[in-house]
């Protein structure tokens, strides 16, 4: 499908299978063990109701919304995404690209395939980073100081990481460090011989955002390092010795309980990201459309709220603000994107969610980002705690 007859975002996943060998489509769209949260990310959307209203005066409707003070054209933010370089060569820069473009803000992932000093020119103010908690602690310092001297104000902690997840759909194409894919794989790799020359011609395939002796980390030597620096014994003092340390905004990222929301602002969040990777991580949880109305009543106003997880149309982002939440992030849809068109694809994806958020807007009957509530929602009995 060319990129002038996409109309949905559903349209660029389909496109992108037309890109990208099956083992990465795979690995794109896969969740963890069953893909059970996976699926009820987008289920839970699907469930909710909105409540179309008639005869509203919208010749003055905008999108627009604040996010930790930056103001942004819609309240959506690309989520971050690790090793975009396996999608298309153009990654990262692309993607920022776009979302500043569009007049949005970009992630920037502590697993991207490329160094966060190249996107920063890129992205200026609209560039946050990701940051994770390695056992070796100067890895981390390192890190935030390379952060502040690009210009980042604002640190997404990566604050679900210390369990390994289980990827069904990934052992199986042998997508392990380093990879050993079965031989079928290799098949099915070579009739998609775009992806290859991509490979072979353009950005290489590594950690770029980490080096050894100043190179990026290749693919393979990125297991070494993550064995080497992994740290499962992260917790909230070391949460806290951020928050002294970083003088800018902290958002922490994969927040799916009421509790743990309410302890990292009392830790000094500025901003509770809940996320479930996308069904990514862990398996027996519930979407995150779920678990927003108990988050927000536990932060009860102390700071900002941001919802990824299944976002593939406009009305999804009325949802997630109508709950409750700031600004929704995502990720996949801006990933399939890539893959389909590098950059104009990643703009017009953007685009695509605006059109379909302000009319959305419309249909509810509200005209700023701030009227959004739960007076857009048709059955207010759905509207409930996730138990």
């Amino acid at each position: 499908m060319r990129n002038k007859w996409i109309v949905s975002i559903d349209d660029y996943r389909r496109a992108s299978r037309w890109h990208l060998p099956k083992m990465i489509t795979d690995y794109l769209d896969g969740g963890a063990l069953d893909e059970i949260t996976t699926r009820a990310n987008r289920e839970s959307l699907d469930a909710l109701m909105l409540r179309q209203r008639s005869m509203v005066d919208l010749s003055d409707l905008r999108t627009d919304a604040t996010v930790l003070g930056q103001q942004i054209d819609l309240p959506l933010i690309v989520a971050p995404m690790g090793m975009l370089t396996i999608f298309h060569p153009a990654s990262d820069p692309a993607v920022a690209r776009a979302a500043v473009n569009a007049g949005s803000i970009f992630i920037h992932s502590a697993w991207a395939g490329c160094a966060l000093e190249e996107v920063a020119p890129i992205a200026g103010d609209k560039l946050w980073a990701q940051v994770a908690f390695w056992k070796d602690p100067e890895e981390t310092e390192s890190y935030i100081k390379r952060a502040r001297k690009a210009g980042v104000k604002t640190l997404v902690v990566a604050g679900d990481v210390g369990s390994s997840s289980k990827r069904e759909r990934d052992l199986h194409h042998g997508l392990s460090m380093p990879p050993r894919p079965p031989v079928v794989d290799y098949l099915t790799t070579a009739m998609r011989p775009q992806w290859i020359y991509r490979w072979l011609t353009g950005r290489k395939m590594t950690y770029g955002n980490y080096s050894i002796d100043g190179q990026p980390l290749r693919m393979d030597e990125m297991n070494q390092w993550m064995a080497k620096n992994k740290n499962p014994g992260a917790n909230w003092a070391d949460f806290a010795r951020l928050r002294e340390q970083w003088d800018g905004n902290l958002v922490i990222k994969g927040i799916m309980d009421p509790e743990d929301a309410a302890r990292a602002v009392d830790e000094g969040a500025d901003g509770i990201f809940i996320s479930n990777h996308g069904g990514r991580q862990f398996d027996a949880q519930p979407a995150t459309i779920d678990v927003l109305p108990s988050i927000v009543s536990a932060v009860n106003g102390r700071a900002e709220i941001y919802l990824d997880g299944g976002i593939r149309r406009g009305h999804d982002m009325v949802k997630a603000i109508g709950l409750g939440a700031t600004a929704v992030m995502a990720g996949r849809p801006f990933a399939y994107a890539l893959a389909t068109g590098g950059e104009p694809a990643v703009s017009k994806a953007f685009k695509i969610l605006h059109d379909e958020f302000k009319g959305a807007m419309g249909f509810v009957g509200k005209t700023r980002v701030s009227e959004i509530d739960e007076s857009v929602f048709a059955q207010c009995n759905r509207i409930t705690d996730y138990v």
